[in-house]
């Protein structure tokens, strides 16, 4: 703050009136003359790998974060983290302060809950800004945070041994990571008999065109699966190529989603004649 002293000068006119100006006396001494602040740097920081489906930490450090001669003063004051996608989504802090306090060692931390970030959003743009204070100036960084897709396992499950002309249901199960869903599609390839495939390959179940994928639906489990079923209906295994016991196999494959990267898997069974 800048003291002032008000004075007042008296200016003679001859034996007439007198009149009066008031002038304003600076006082450069007074100690809020100068509004002296250290400047700062702050450093935000990120995991060196990050997947969809996890939690993670960024970390801001401001320097300096004290004064080094006498009497010492820590800096105060916030830093506020902001999370921006490429495809414009926000993420906020776990706990939904963005805008923690600074510590006494000149750091604040900004944690992401699991399945907040998407690969599809990657790379995120995380920018931290320190307010500063009486004693230390503001200051602000930004990184680029890359998230890349989560894993996901897929088994497939059916009788071992189907009889021939009988029915059979194949299940496939997605797996994923961190509690995330997987969410899409699954395409289903079916091949009959392989010692004597009397019939051409089936795309899909029912005879469906190789393009109609089936549609996940979940289950509820503490690791959340995605379960499809495709059905074969009685009389699909032609009973006169199956006088002995031969080989059929079943493909799936998963076409990811925002979090979860393609797989695929095949599994053989028997058909009993």
């Amino acid at each position: 703050m800048i003291r002032s002293r008000m004075r007042k000068i008296a200016i003679a006119a001859g034996a007439g009136a007198v009149a009066t100006m008031t002038t304003l006396a600076l006082n450069p001494f007074s100690a809020g003359a100068v509004d002296a602040t250290t400047a700062t740097t702050t450093t935000v920081t990120g995991p060196a790998t990050a997947t969809a489906g996890h939690g993670l930490k960024f970390v801001a450090a401001v320097s300096p974060f004290k004064t080094t001669t006498a009497p010492i003063v820590k800096a105060t004051g916030t830093v506020t983290f902001t999370i921006v996608g490429s495809d414009s989504s926000t993420v906020a802090c776990a706990g939904g302060n963005s805008s923690p306090a600074l510590s006494r060692t000149g750091t604040a931390s900004c944690k992401v809950s699991p399945a907040t970030l998407s690969a599809a959003a990657s790379p995120y743009a995380v920018t931290a800004t320190y307010s500063g204070d009486d004693n230390f100036a503001g200051s602000s960084n930004e990184i680029s945070q890359t998230v890349g897709l989560a894993t996901t396992r897929i088994t497939l499950s059916f009788a071992p041994k189907v009889a021939s002309a009988a029915a059979t249901v194949v299940t496939a199960t997605l797996t994923g990571s961190s509690g995330l869903l997987p969410t899409g599609k699954v395409h289903f390839v079916v091949l009959p008999s392989l010692n004597n495939p009397t019939k051409a390959s089936l795309d899909n179940c029912s005879g469906k065109a190789s393009d109609d994928f089936q549609v996940l639906s979940s289950n509820e489990a503490p690791k959340p699966k995605a379960v499809v079923t495709c059905q074969l209906s009685a009389g699909w295994f032609n009973a006169s190529s199956t006088a002995k016991t031969s080989t059929w196999a079943v493909e799936a494959s998963y076409n990811g989603d925002r979090n979860f990267g393609q797989v695929q898997v095949t599994k053989t069974g028997t058909v009993k004649g």
